[in-house]
């Protein structure tokens, strides 16, 4: 791990661990030199401290380089995460690296030298045991079996002596053994009845030192053997208030626990024994502070029988384990369960005899009553959740509560699954809940407290209800099933071994650290006590909540104040002790009102009613915030007198205690409205600059400049989300096209500037009469029948030309776009005669001169075009028309643009629709009063497509590419938003007119599209699959180490070489390559020859080389055919079309996706078949269209050739499965490379 990363984690694990004031005192050791490195293990990843707090302990941190940090210290800091001591030591290691370490702790050779003598085997590194001297030891065999039988060894019993230390250990056999660790003329040796004899250690001795090695003390034999164990003992008597002079061996014993290892206890006759020294490191005093201050820790019907019933088990388990290191190594926690099961009834139905089976719901045998499902809801709740002991604890009495009013109801204590009925016991749930309380007591020598159980009259020691049962908080008194009545008693009842005291001499301090915390939750006995006890009623002053937080949640505490000064959290059940000499006044709550605010809180949230037995309250910040909740919450308070505080502590969520509040203003421009926002919360008025990038952002808060957040809105977030994506940030203001006043009008309703509401009004309404506007006469000059549709289409382009608009005209290919347009153009000359320019494809070029001279032939045209073509306008002023294609406006843009047209139209305009393209730049320098632009696809690949061609019909339509791709194009084509692509469709729907042919053209016969499937022979299936492997492992290779982004053009080739060999392993140009077969030049030949009669046939292929072959098959079998590709000249073009088109006996044509894809019109065929699908549906439907237009009499098929089990075939299913959003216009991007992630390159490669 990195050393700037390993520090991170080290903070990390130390702020989520530690509470604020562990963190500090450790910081406080670190700082004072209090922290000593005594070992490092590079190999077993182990950091060894001595700390000395009120005396020395240890400090083991192991695993840091993993991740996953384990630390243990020896002190008896058990309620909480970690100590102080293991702060301070993990604050060493994020300050030292190797070379700061001592070279007596670098680690040292270890001598090789072993031997066994008659007192054992001798440890020559004894002072410091870990894995390396284990392994040094000990035999491979031995540690192997160690791996695999280390749960079944025990250790019953460690004694520590001056001399020596004796482990007393079950072997996996049963059999105990003990294990000496003896000190004799300065050398230590190891030794057992089982090790003599053998050369190295045996399995119980490497067992022994390995329990030493994992403890907190691995320097155990050091200690005892060396260093002594006199100046421990006089430390601790001090510590727990005796003379240094007393016998420690009255009181205390030296004892070896797993994990803590070398440790001090009580005595048993000492039990609950406490220090007056250090008393936050002392289990029972955290235990009763954690308690205390923890205010939340989040973490069909069936068929009726009568002779089935349904009853639950409460299973505690196996019995107790009295093995010690159980705890710490072999058995995992167990846990409470709960189930359902059946079984059949006796005849009186009194009880359950046979048939025991864990209840299913999905079987009939019995009926469940609305009290049973209940239950089971709660059981399988209970499974999933995962959340704090606290919140178990509460589903627990739940549960358990609704069993009282079941009639059969067990438990069961043994480790078997089967359910037997001689292992289940009845018993019966008490309503009765298991309260707790403290009394005191004193004698010659100390002062302590003592706990009881009390059930109604019956007083009960804890000690006397089992350990499991105390553990899973469910108490069986003899056959009666009783749950404590909250959290503490059940913790405190789980928590308790013996009665804690304290030297008699240090009452007070019993008093302060013991007694009080106790009071907060326990009502306390001070009958055996010479104290003055007196009880004072309160009377209520005020309500209060707090606010804090915790990790995502806002944690809502509820407080109450009274008079004579005493503030109560309600989370507390006990009264409120004040301790004075040898007076203690008990001041007495009003539960019955603290109760009626907990309530009043439960009901301002749902997900309140639940969480006020805990009475402390939570919300994600979401909930926080959601419809604006936090504000209706706060009007409660105010409402309900209830004082508030913590707001300005909240570090997460800081909100601005005043609603956002929203005005605008519109001013008219030439082209733009100019809106002014202005959001503010109180005096704080935010910047449209911050407001934009919150919302694009998808934050409805905003950071203010006092620190505080403020919450937009939610009615107004969405309005300006949308506002934000038309407009473009100038001046502090935002400016948006006039083209999109429908935008203003929808989103500003209290707009007061009388011109701007005309100006507003006039547009809508002109365009609200689109439909009702008067016909255009269709001008004499125009040689033909314009359909309804076109004729609509007229309407349309002269209103644009009315209301100053640019538009795309995106009819389906073969409804007349043509002949719309140039019948348009004639009517506009009598308007203005101004020279018109029309920008087309080079292909094309010949198409419009044959539909002008067809239907338009009084207009005057000119064409801009060839190497002979004169480098000026001189002669386009005496036409009416003027012809050129996107070549040629590039080479001649320098004087094209001085040149001041009347219409720019541009036909098949998605050929500008790179922004960045010069063919963007170009048409956009050419002077023109207006522009048309014509498309049978405007969005080719994706919605981006579109920016750049509405970018030219109406100039600032979209603002900035940036702005467009943010607000619309990412959002549609990467996230599938509908609600997005639905607003696009609905700004452009007034530009962009688009009928299909299955609309208006419906005289046209049916057409079917349908995928023939080739199955490949051997050998081209062979090279398929080796191509395939080769590619699959490069490209995962190359996208493991460069990422997806840099690896698309790997993807491409591949995709393209693979889908080159389901054509025809020929195309790959590889000479290693012997076969030429080709499954689909077989399958098409047939469906020439066998399967389409005398119909006419278009065959396409992306690749020119795939149309060779063919062409060279048809050759070879004397089928005549004609043929385009990009090579071929205009002329040869027309030529080919006529021939195609009037020869009878001319049955095939052979085209190039890319070059007679569009532009041709060919409705004499009426079969076409796409030899090599790609994943653009949209160029391969222009390719059908050459025949499937109007004019067309005939049914068209349609077939894709698909090679089965390919890449071809994947690509089809990928396609499916990636979203899409439909429209007649705005349609989601069908370019796949834009959005392949790994698990598709796996799947189109696998």
């Amino acid at each position: 791990m990195p050393e700037h990363s390993k520090k991170d984690y080290i903070e990390r694990f130390i702020k989520y661990r530690a509470s604020e004031k562990v963190i500090n005192k450790g910081k406080d050791l670190y700082n004072d030199g209090a922290v000593t490195l005594t070992y490092k293990s590079d190999a077993s990843d182990a950091w060894h401290f001595s700390v000395q707090g009120s005396q020395k302990y240890s400090v083991i941190i192991k695993d840091l380089n993993k991740g996953d940090i384990s630390i243990k210290c020896t002190c008896p800091f058990e309620w909480g995460t970690i100590c102080k001591h293991s702060v301070a030591s993990l604050l060493y290691v994020t300050d030292a690296g190797d070379d700061a370490l001592p070279q007596a702790v670098q680690g040292e050779m270890l001598s090789n030298r072993v031997q066994r003598t008659a007192l054992g085997f001798r440890i020559e590194d004894y002072k410091f045991i870990d894995s390396d001297v284990i392994n040094k030891y000990s035999s491979y065999s031995i540690l192997n079996n160690l791996k695999h039988s280390y749960k079944g060894i025990k250790i019953e019993d460690v004694k520590i002596e001056a001399n020596q230390v004796l482990f007393e250990i079950r072997d996996d056999n049963f059999n105990v053994d003990v294990v000496y660790i003896r000190f004799r003329n300065d050398e230590v040796y190891i030794s057992s009845a089982t090790g003599s004899g053998t050369p190295r250690l045996n399995k119980l001795e490497t067992f022994a030192l390995m329990a030493i090695a994992e403890s907190n003390t691995p320097d155990l034999l050091d200690v005892i053997f060396n260093k002594g164990l006199k100046d421990i003992e006089k430390e601790t008597l001090i510590r727990y208030g005796f003379s240094e002079d007393d016998d420690f061996s009255v009181y205390f014993q030296h004892v070896f626990v797993p994990e803590r290892g070398l440790d001090i206890s009580s005595r048993p006759d000492q039990k609950g024994l406490i220090p007056i020294q250090s008393l936050n490191e002392v289990s029972f005093v955290n235990f009763v502070e954690k308690l205390n201050e923890e205010t939340l820790v989040l973490d069909n019907i069936p068929k009726a029988s009568d002779e089935f019933a349904l009853g639950f088990v409460i299973d505690y388990g196996a019995a107790d384990q009295d093995s010690f290191l159980d705890e710490y190594y072999f058995v995992e926690d167990s846990e409470l369960e709960i189930f359902a099961i059946t079984a059949k009834t006796s005849k009186d139905q009194r009880y359950l005899t046979s048939h025991f089976k864990r209840y299913d719901e999905f079987e009939t045998l019995v009926k469940v009553t609305d009290n049973q499902q209940n239950i089971i809801d709660l059981i399988a709740k209970l499974k999933e959740d995962s959340s704090s002991e606290k919140r178990r604890f509460s589903l627990t009495k739940k549960l358990i509560l609704l069993m009282a009013k079941e009639r059969f109801v067990y438990t069961h204590e043994t480790d078997d699954s089967r359910l037997r009925k001689a292992d289940l016991l009845p018993v019966k749930i008490s309503e009765e809940l298991a309260e707790a309380r403290y009394y005191t007591y004193e004698n010659e020598k100390f002062v302590g407290v003592d706990l009881e159980v009390n059930i109604g009259d019956k007083k009960i020691d804890p000690l006397h209800i089992e350990k499991k049962q105390r553990e899973f908080h469910v108490y069986n008194m003899d056959g009666l099933i009783h749950i404590p009545a909250n959290f503490s008693v059940a913790k405190h009842v789980e928590a308790w071994e013996q009665p804690v005291k304290m030297v008699k001499q240090y009452k007070n301090k019993f008093i302060a650290d013991v007694v009080l915390p106790l009071s907060k939750n326990f009502e306390i006995n001070f009958e055996d006590w010479s104290l003055d006890v007196n009880t004072v009623e309160l009377d209520f002053r005020s309500k209060q909540i707090y606010l804090t937080e915790q990790y995502n949640y806002l944690i809502i505490t509820p407080q109450v104040e009274y008079h004579n000064g005493v503030s109560v959290a309600l989370n507390h059940s006990g009264n409120v002790l004040i301790h004075n000499g040898e007076e203690i006044k008990e001041y007495v709550r009003n539960f019955e009102l603290e109760e009626d605010f907990i309530d009043s809180i439960a009901s301002l949230h749902p997900y309140f009613d639940e969480q006020k037995e805990e009475k402390v309250f939570y919300l994600h910040y979401d909930d926080f915030s959601k419809d604006m909740w936090f504000y209706k919450f706060f009007d409660q308070m105010q409402n309900m007198e209830i004082e508030v505080y913590g707001l300005k502590d909240l570090k997460n969520f800081r909100y601005s205690p005043h609603q956002g509040k929203v005005t605008t203003s519109v001013a008219s421009g030439q082209d733009w409205f100019e809106v002014d926002v202005k959001v503010s919360f109180g005096d704080d008025v935010v910047s449209l600059k911050d407001i934009r990038k919150a919302i694009l952002n998808k934050q409805k808060y905003i950071q203010l400049d006092n620190g505080k957040v403020g919450l937009l809105p939610t009615e107004w977030f969405h309005k300006l989300e949308k506002y934000f994506r038309h407009g473009e940030l100038k001046d502090g203001k935002l400016a948006v096209s006039k083209l999109r006043f429908s935008i203003i009008d929808e989103l500003f309703d209290d707009i007061s500037d009388a011109e701007i509401i005309n100006e507003i009004s006039e547009k809508r309404n002109r365009l609200l009469q689109f439909k009702e506007i008067s016909n255009t006469d269709v001008p004499v000059e125009i040689k033909a029948d314009l359909r309804p549709y076109q004729k609509e289409g007229l309407n349309w382009l002269n209103f644009l030309d009315e209301m100053g608009w640019g538009g795309i005209l995106a009819d389906d290919m073969g409804l007349g776009k043509t002949l719309q347009v140039l019948t348009f153009l004639q009517h506009v000359l009598k308007k203005d005669d101004t020279t018109n320019l029309i920008i087309v494809p080079t292909t094309l070029l010949f198409n419009w001169q044959k539909e002008i001279e067809k239907f338009s032939p009084e207009l005057r045209a000119f064409y801009h075009y060839g190497i002979s073509r004169a480098l000026n306008t001189d002669v386009f002023g005496a036409f009416d028309v003027v012809f050129t294609t996107y070549g040629v406006l590039l080479r001649d843009i320098e004087f094209l643009k001085d040149f001041k047209f009347n219409y720019l139209v541009l036909d098949e305009s998605q050929a500008i629709k790179n922004p960045a393209s010069r063919r963007f730049k170009a048409v956009n320098l050419i002077q023109a009063k207006n522009r048309l632009a014509l498309s049978g696809t405007p969005i080719e690949n994706s919605t981006f497509d579109l920016f750049a061609q509405m970018s030219f019909v109406n100039r600032g339509f979209f603002g900035g590419v940036t702005a467009f791709k943010e607000s619309f194009s990412n959002r549609i084509d990467k996230d599938g938003d509908d609600n997005i692509a639905a607003e696009l469709q609905r700004l452009i729907n007034p530009f962009i007119l688009r009928r299909t042919k299955e609309k208006v053209a419906k005289e046209l016969p049916a057409k079917t599209e349908d995928v023939i499937y080739c199955e490949m022979d051997s050998e081209q299936r062979k090279v398929y699959n080796a191509y395939r492997n080769e590619f699959r492992n490069r490209l995962l290779g190359n996208i493991a180490e460069e990422g997806m982004a840099k690896s698309k053009m790997l993807v491409l080739e591949a995709l393209t070489r693979l889908r080159q060999i389901c054509d025809s392993p020929v195309l790959l140009g590889d000479d290693k390559i012997d076969t030429s077969e080709s499954v689909k030049i077989k399958e098409i030949v047939q469906h020439v020859t066998e399967k389409t009669a005398k119909h006419k046939i278009l065959i396409f292929s992306q690749f020119v080389k795939m149309l060779d072959l063919i062409k060279s098959e048809l050759s070879r079998r004397n089928i005549d055919f004609e043929y385009l590709d990009g090579q071929c000249s205009p002329s040869q073009r027309e030529k080919s079309v006529e021939n195609f088109q009037s020869n009878e006996e001319l049955r095939v044509f052979l085209i190039s996706l890319k070059a007679g894809g569009t532009g041709l019109n060919l409705t004499a065929a009426d079969y076409v078949y796409i030899v090599d699908p790609w994943w653009n549906p949209a160029v391969e439907n222009q390719a059908i269209d050459r025949c499937y237009r109007i004019g067309q009499d005939k049914k068209v098929f349609a077939y894709r050739m698909i090679c089965k089990d390919t890449v071809e075939e994947k690509i089809l299913n990928l396609q499916n499965k990636k979203k899409k959003i439909a429209g007649d216009i705005v349609q989601t991007d069908e370019n796949i490379m834009k959005t392949l992630e790994v698990d598709d390159i796996k799947s189109l490669f696998g």
